[in-house]
């Protein structure tokens, strides 16, 4: 019989695997683990199939599944340190998809990771690679010093929304521009999540935030940026995608792209970047469920999944998304 194993004292009661499980197998405990968190446990264990999708949406990577004795492991280029985000950010999802990423391709020893300014300001402390920190918005330029003084390196940059398409928008299009062989990874949000919750570059229309409590005015300002719809239109060949981690069929096909976007870099092939559709809770005043769903309802119709340009085909048509 498949087996839930939950690490308690690193969940933070979130509830993404109970809302997800689809044969409710899980509930929360009426326990508090180490850091006053509910947690969950199997109430009806002979229900379980082992799909894993409880580990696959966990944002603490705090669930192991057993399957006829094997668990799903935690990748090796993610550190043992516990993350400091929210209840149900995305963020956690997409640093292990990341580490799934580099482990696959046994990249380890050679690549580098460009922290931000943001909710994921600490990313240095969460992937067992090397690290560095760049100044607000300008972890594309960080990415290009790196990449040209040591192109056997694997490089990496890891953003939100405020800090690539914001104050560093420039850098992201002119390094896309130059067709610079990193790879970004752009966490949308739709919001500025670490300084209090502030309308950004992404931030939907009518969606409201504490810089426009009745929601933002496309008049006032503008329409929400599409970092992929823009960044395709550049001629430099590149491969362009946009992904979302809300339940366990889109954390799987996030996994594939981040895996591409890196094996394109591996191979010397071109400029990535995959944006990532992700929760915010708190910034949004939603609980962790009710924030992936909304991802899927409101963020999705403005912000279509799929690949926008790859450097085989160029421009990817909409009806071949």
């Amino acid at each position: 019989m498949p087996t839930v194993i939950v690490e308690k004292d690193r969940c933070k009661g979130c509830t993404l695997c109970v809302d997800i499980c689809p044969y409710d197998v899980l509930e929360m405990s009426k326990e508090i683990n180490a850091k006053g968190y509910f947690f969950p446990f199997m109430k009806n264990p002979e229900a379980c199939n082992g799909c894993r999708h409880c580990a696959i949406i966990c944002p603490d990577t705090a669930i192991q599944v057993e399957v006829k004795g094997k668990v799903n492991e935690r990748p090796k280029s993610l550190s043992e340190t516990q993350v400091h985000y929210c209840p149900g950010c995305h963020h956690g999802i997409v640093h292990r998809l990341v580490a799934e990423a580099i482990d696959a391709l046994n990249i380890q020893d050679r690549t580098v990771g460009i922290a931000p300014v943001g909710c994921s300001v600490l990313a240095y402390n969460y992937f067992n690679v090397d690290m560095h920190e760049a100044s607000h918005g300008r972890a594309a330029a960080v990415a290009t010093g790196i990449k040209r003084g040591r192109p056997d390196l694997i490089v990496f940059s890891y953003q939100g929304d405020g800090d690539l398409a914001s104050i560093g928008m420039a850098e992201t299009v002119h390094a896309a521009n130059r067709g610079e062989k990193i790879t970004v990874i752009f966490i949308n949000n739709a919001i500025y999540g670490m300084t209090g919750g502030q309308m950004a570059p992404t931030t939907l229309v009518g969606q409201v935030a504490t810089t426009c409590p009745l929601g933002r005015n496309p008049d006032l300002a503008g329409y929400p940026i599409r970092m992929c719809e823009m960044l395709k239109e550049l001629k430099t060949p590149a491969y362009i995608t946009r992904v979302a981690v809300y339940n366990a069929k889109t954390v799987m096909q996030a996994k594939q792209a981040i895996k591409k976007a890196f094996d394109y870099q591996v191979k010397g092939v071109c400029y990535s970047f995959v944006e990532v559709l992700s929760a915010c809770p708190t910034g949004w005043g939603m609980n962790p469920p009710d924030a992936s769903r909304w991802v899927e309802g409101s963020m999705v119709p403005y912000y279509p999944l799929g690949e926008f340009k790859t450097p085989e085909k160029g421009v990817v048509k909409e009806t071949e998304r």
